[in-house]
């Protein structure tokens, strides 16, 4: 159904930085109260749970990844559905409510996505408590294909803002549905009992390790499952955003699902046991690089090297990219990071030596590990767990997990780690799909690699983060000529401020002096969103968001 209204303008505006590569705020549609009864809803196609049980049967006694959610048909877009609404400005505005009968939670899968200038796409709960959003050109990808993360329930409600210079020119068609039925829940333990929240004391020497651990959603042939893998920093040093995971977590998947992977950065608790966690810090759409093209570890290590498509991994979510070891040295001790059944992050601790196995026939391809009791419980790993990171005690990666018998009722049974070593040229298959073609292009002989915050030298400028990071007052906010920033005591007279893009450039960069407050000239900023970031002695003192807006 579709049907036009006009109605009043509303003037507030918010903004969160905490969300899938978006530029925060809150739609239109809910800053306006517009009237959510109103909006037509489709329903996905049918949910068939009986089918689903028996087929999540026949993956488990085949030894494959858990499923945690099925996408079903939607096919609706502002050309067939929903509710168009004109603005007094020109402007318009499209909802759309979608529903998935019986859902735990929702994703929604686009194709034909294409955001013009200035247009916005917000997806939100029936409630309006959790947005995420609002997307924009900058998540414009080649072939059209965009996807959201989870928002829980049944039902969700889609919001495009199309301006009027732009009028006509989005693109924009719901293809699909993820209607997730399992291992989805913030507020329930998805993973076993034994398993330790990476923030308890047994993860306090690895947070920056924990920082490039990240849950994978994978998209393949129509199933929703989870893997883990890691963001890996590569000889060049240049920040390009590879994440190292399993070959069997994406064996035979299509160039257009990869476009709708996501990576979920600080999915984790808090605290040990207890505290909150975000599962909106995403980069969407990846491209193959890399392989062992052996099936899976059939014949041979079973790893893929991944790069987002988004060339930037934006600094508000802390990525540190992952050091290596391809001498196929073993190490004495170690830990493994993961997100098991999908789970917030957890850590796995090894304390005896690896040992030098085969996993599908071939030898010496893989690490074997047997976990160990500590303070907080007995880490092991499940399905989800796939492709992450083994850490020696360098905290270097030296394998990725292809499998194994641990669980939580078998704690003394091993898992099996694909050999970085083998990984770096062993494998079967062309040369140019081997790990070294990537993260050694010019094949320096380079075989073991730090890790870092910063890889590339710091477009930011900065060695780390300060522990008390202020808010900073920004007024107005949005602006379209100057800001009015208040400056803490502690950055004044040696502090400056820096501009960044969302995708984290430094896009300007000014000395504060010694005054209580500075102002922000925006003119020769482009409109959009950006972040403030106040640093003094190489320290992020405050930060902010900051939206610009042109006529």
């Amino acid at each position: 159904m579709i049907r036009n209204i006009t109605i009043l303008a509303f003037a507030t505006f918010s903004f969160s930085l905490f969300a899938q590569i978006s530029t925060g705020g809150k739609p239109y549609g809910l800053r306006a109260g517009l009237d959510l009864q109103e909006v037509p809803t489709i329903h996905a196609g049918p949910f068939d749970a009986l089918a689903v049980a028996a087929e999540d049967a026949a993956r488990e006694a085949a030894g494959l990844i858990p499923a945690y959610s099925r996408l079903l048909p939607v096919n609706a877009g502002p050309g067939d559905a929903g509710l168009w609404t004109d603005l007094p400005n020109g402007d318009r505005i499209w909802r759309l409510r979608v529903i998935s009968d019986g859902a735990l939670a929702t994703e929604l899968y686009f194709t034909d996505f294409l955001m013009p200038d200035n247009a916005s796409l917000y997806v939100y709960g029936e409630d309006g408590a959790q947005v995420i959003g609002g997307f924009t050109a900058f998540n414009n990808s080649d072939d059209g294909r965009f996807a959201t993360s989870l928002i829980p329930g049944e039902a969700c409600i889609v919001e495009y803002h199309e301006p009027a210079a732009v009028v006509g020119l989005g693109h924009l068609y719901v293809a699909s549905i993820g209607h997730a039925y399992r291992n989805v829940e913030d507020f329930m333990d998805a993973s076993g009992p034994c398993q330790v929240d990476v923030n308890c004391s047994e993860g306090s020497a690895w947070t920056e390790q924990r920082d490039a651990a990240v849950r994978i959603g994978i998209v393949d042939s129509g199933l929703g499952y989870w893997c883990s893998g890691a963001l890996v920093n590569n000889v060049a040093q240049d920040c390009k955003p590879y994440f190292l995971t399993a070959q069997h977590c994406g064996d035979g998947t299509s160039a257009s699902d990869f476009n709708q992977w996501k990576f979920y950065f600080n999915y984790e608790r808090s605290g040990c046991g207890s505290g909150g966690s975000t599962s909106s810090h995403v980069v969407v759409g990846c491209t193959k690089r890399g392989s062992s093209n052996d099936g899976g570890g059939d014949s041979g290590s079973d790893f893929l090297l991944l790069e987002a498509n988004n060339a930037v991994i934006p600094t508000s979510y802390h990525p540190y990219w992952a050091g290596w070891d391809a001498t196929g040295t073993g190490s004495s001790g170690g830990v493994c990071i993961h997100h098991p059944s999908g789970d917030r992050k957890k850590i796995s601790t090894f304390n005896g030596n690896t040992s030098s196995m085969s996993w599908g026939g071939v030898p010496n391809t893989h690490w074997r590990v047997y976990w160990s009791a500590t303070a907080n419980g007995y880490g092991v790993t499940e399905g989800g767990s796939s492709g992450s990171p083994l850490f020696n005690s360098s905290h270097r990666i030296i394998g990725t997990l292809t499998g194994g018998g641990s669980s939580c009722t078998n704690t003394n049974y091993p898992d099996y780690f694909g050999k970085v070593s083998y990984h770096w040229q062993s494998n079967p298959g062309p040369a140019s799909t081997r790990l070294k073609a990537w993260l050694d292009p010019q094949s320096t002989g380079t075989l073991t690699l730090n890790g870092s915050y910063d890889p590339c030298g710091a477009s930011i400028g900065i060695n780390e983060l300060s522990n008390t990071v202020q808010r900073l007052e920004v007024f107005p906010n949005p602006t379209t000529d100057e800001a009015l920033i208040n400056i803490p005591q502690i950055a004044r007279h040696y502090g400056s401020l820096e501009v960044h893009d969302m995708g984290g450039r430094l896009v300007a960069n000014v000395a504060v002096g010694s005054a209580t407050s500075h102002r922000l000239d925006t003119t020769t900023l482009d409109g959009g969103a950006y972040v403030l970031r106040l640093v003094a002695e190489e320290k992020v003192i405050g930060t902010a968001p900051l939206i610009v807006v042109r006529p």
